[in-house]
């Protein structure tokens, strides 16, 4: 209360159990609030009106999020909401219709029990993150003005849903994909990906599938920039085994787009190699791919870096660069 009567515009507040003064839901001049680790209050708050409040911060224990979205929708200036819930232990639908959002953060770890649906109508918003488990429906109703998407996932088995949310990020220009904490997933990718007709930045962290490349090379058109972070091979496979399949034709983006290739923390898995090969040996306009070697001896980095340098290219003008993990040895040559 006190806080609000000193018209503060920045507010932070850490607590397990949160009761708000009867002032603070109707405060003229703040404009930047954090709640952080709130736990549900069955009480529903009173009504709310912030009319200057512009970023909206919450991490909440667990759902429902009553509250919360009658927080999101007395704030009329809201262009940035960043919401985690760490605990979704009931099945709830969620609705954002925030016309005036420009960027917005979902974080939500939901039961294994069930699945829900997200709807997001923000006409206006330009960036989204997406992380946690994928156990949400995602239905982008409006998504219109979306330039950039991040999606950052620990679980990735249900793989229907991870296509019907590339279904509704086709418009973005800059997309970028990470797999944490199970580098092994199998047919998580089964469902065919969407045409992602404007995309000209991809950056794909840590799948086990190097097979997924080439499906987002497939249906990347205007493809420019191709930055790859830690292929994990499958376990316990025979040997020769590799994820790699290599596309039935050239894809478009490779004829006329492509023109950069970054493969960071590279450990020279069979897979890794043949990608590297095909993208060598068929992207027309490619200008520099860049590899940037992890786990591997001196002496397997020098092999490997000697091998790739003497393979043909498609592009007369494309520079390779090789760089170890820590001594970071610098191996340049233009075609």
């Amino acid at each position: 209360d006190k806080a609000v009567r000193l018209n503060v515009r920045e507010l932070d507040i850490q607590v397990n159990v949160l009761e708000l003064p009867l002032s603070f839901y109707t405060c003229k001049t703040i404009e930047k609030l954090r709640l952080d680790h709130i736990s549900y209050d069955h009480d529903v708050w009173e009504s709310v009106h912030l009319p200057c409040l512009k970023t909206l911060d919450i991490a909440i224990y667990t759902n429902p999020l009553v509250n919360v979205f009658k927080l999101v929708s007395g704030c009329p200036m809201l262009e940035s909401l960043s919401l985690e819930v760490q605990c979704c232990q009931y099945e709830e639908d969620y609705l954002f219709d925030i016309p005036t959002l420009k960027r917005l953060k979902l974080t939500l770890y939901c039961s294994q029990s069930f699945s829900n649906t997200v709807i997001l109508n923000v006409p206006n918003l330009e960036y989204l993150f997406i992380g946690g488990n994928l156990r949400s429906l995602f239905v982008m109703e409006d998504v219109s003005s979306l330039v950039e998407a991040s999606v950052s996932f620990t679980n990735l088995s249900i793989g229907y849903l991870w296509a019907e949310l590339l279904k509704g990020l086709n418009g973005v220009k800059s997309l970028s994909a990470q797999a944490d904490g199970f580098p092994y997933l199998v047919n998580t990718f089964c469902s065919p990906l969407p045409i992602l007709t404007n995309m000209k930045c991809l950056e794909l962290k840590g799948f086990c599938e190097s097979g997924l490349i080439s499906q987002f090379l497939e249906r990347s058109p205007a493809l420019k920039h191709l930055c790859i972070e830690k292929v994990y091979e499958l376990l316990l496979q025979e040997p020769g085994y590799t994820s790699w399949i290599e596309p039935k034709s050239v894809p478009p983006c490779m004829l006329t787009n492509l023109t950069t290739v970054k493969f960071l923390n590279c450990k020279g898995h069979k897979c890794d190699i043949q990608f590297l090969v095909y993208a060598l040996g068929n992207a027309k306009v490619l200008k520099k791919v860049t590899v940037i070697w992890e786990s591997l001896s001196f002496e397997k980095r020098m092999h490997l870096s000697a091998q790739l340098l003497k393979l043909p290219r498609a592009s007369q003008d494309c520079e390779i660069c090789f760089l170890g993990e820590k001594t970071y040895v610098d191996l340049r040559l233009v075609h």
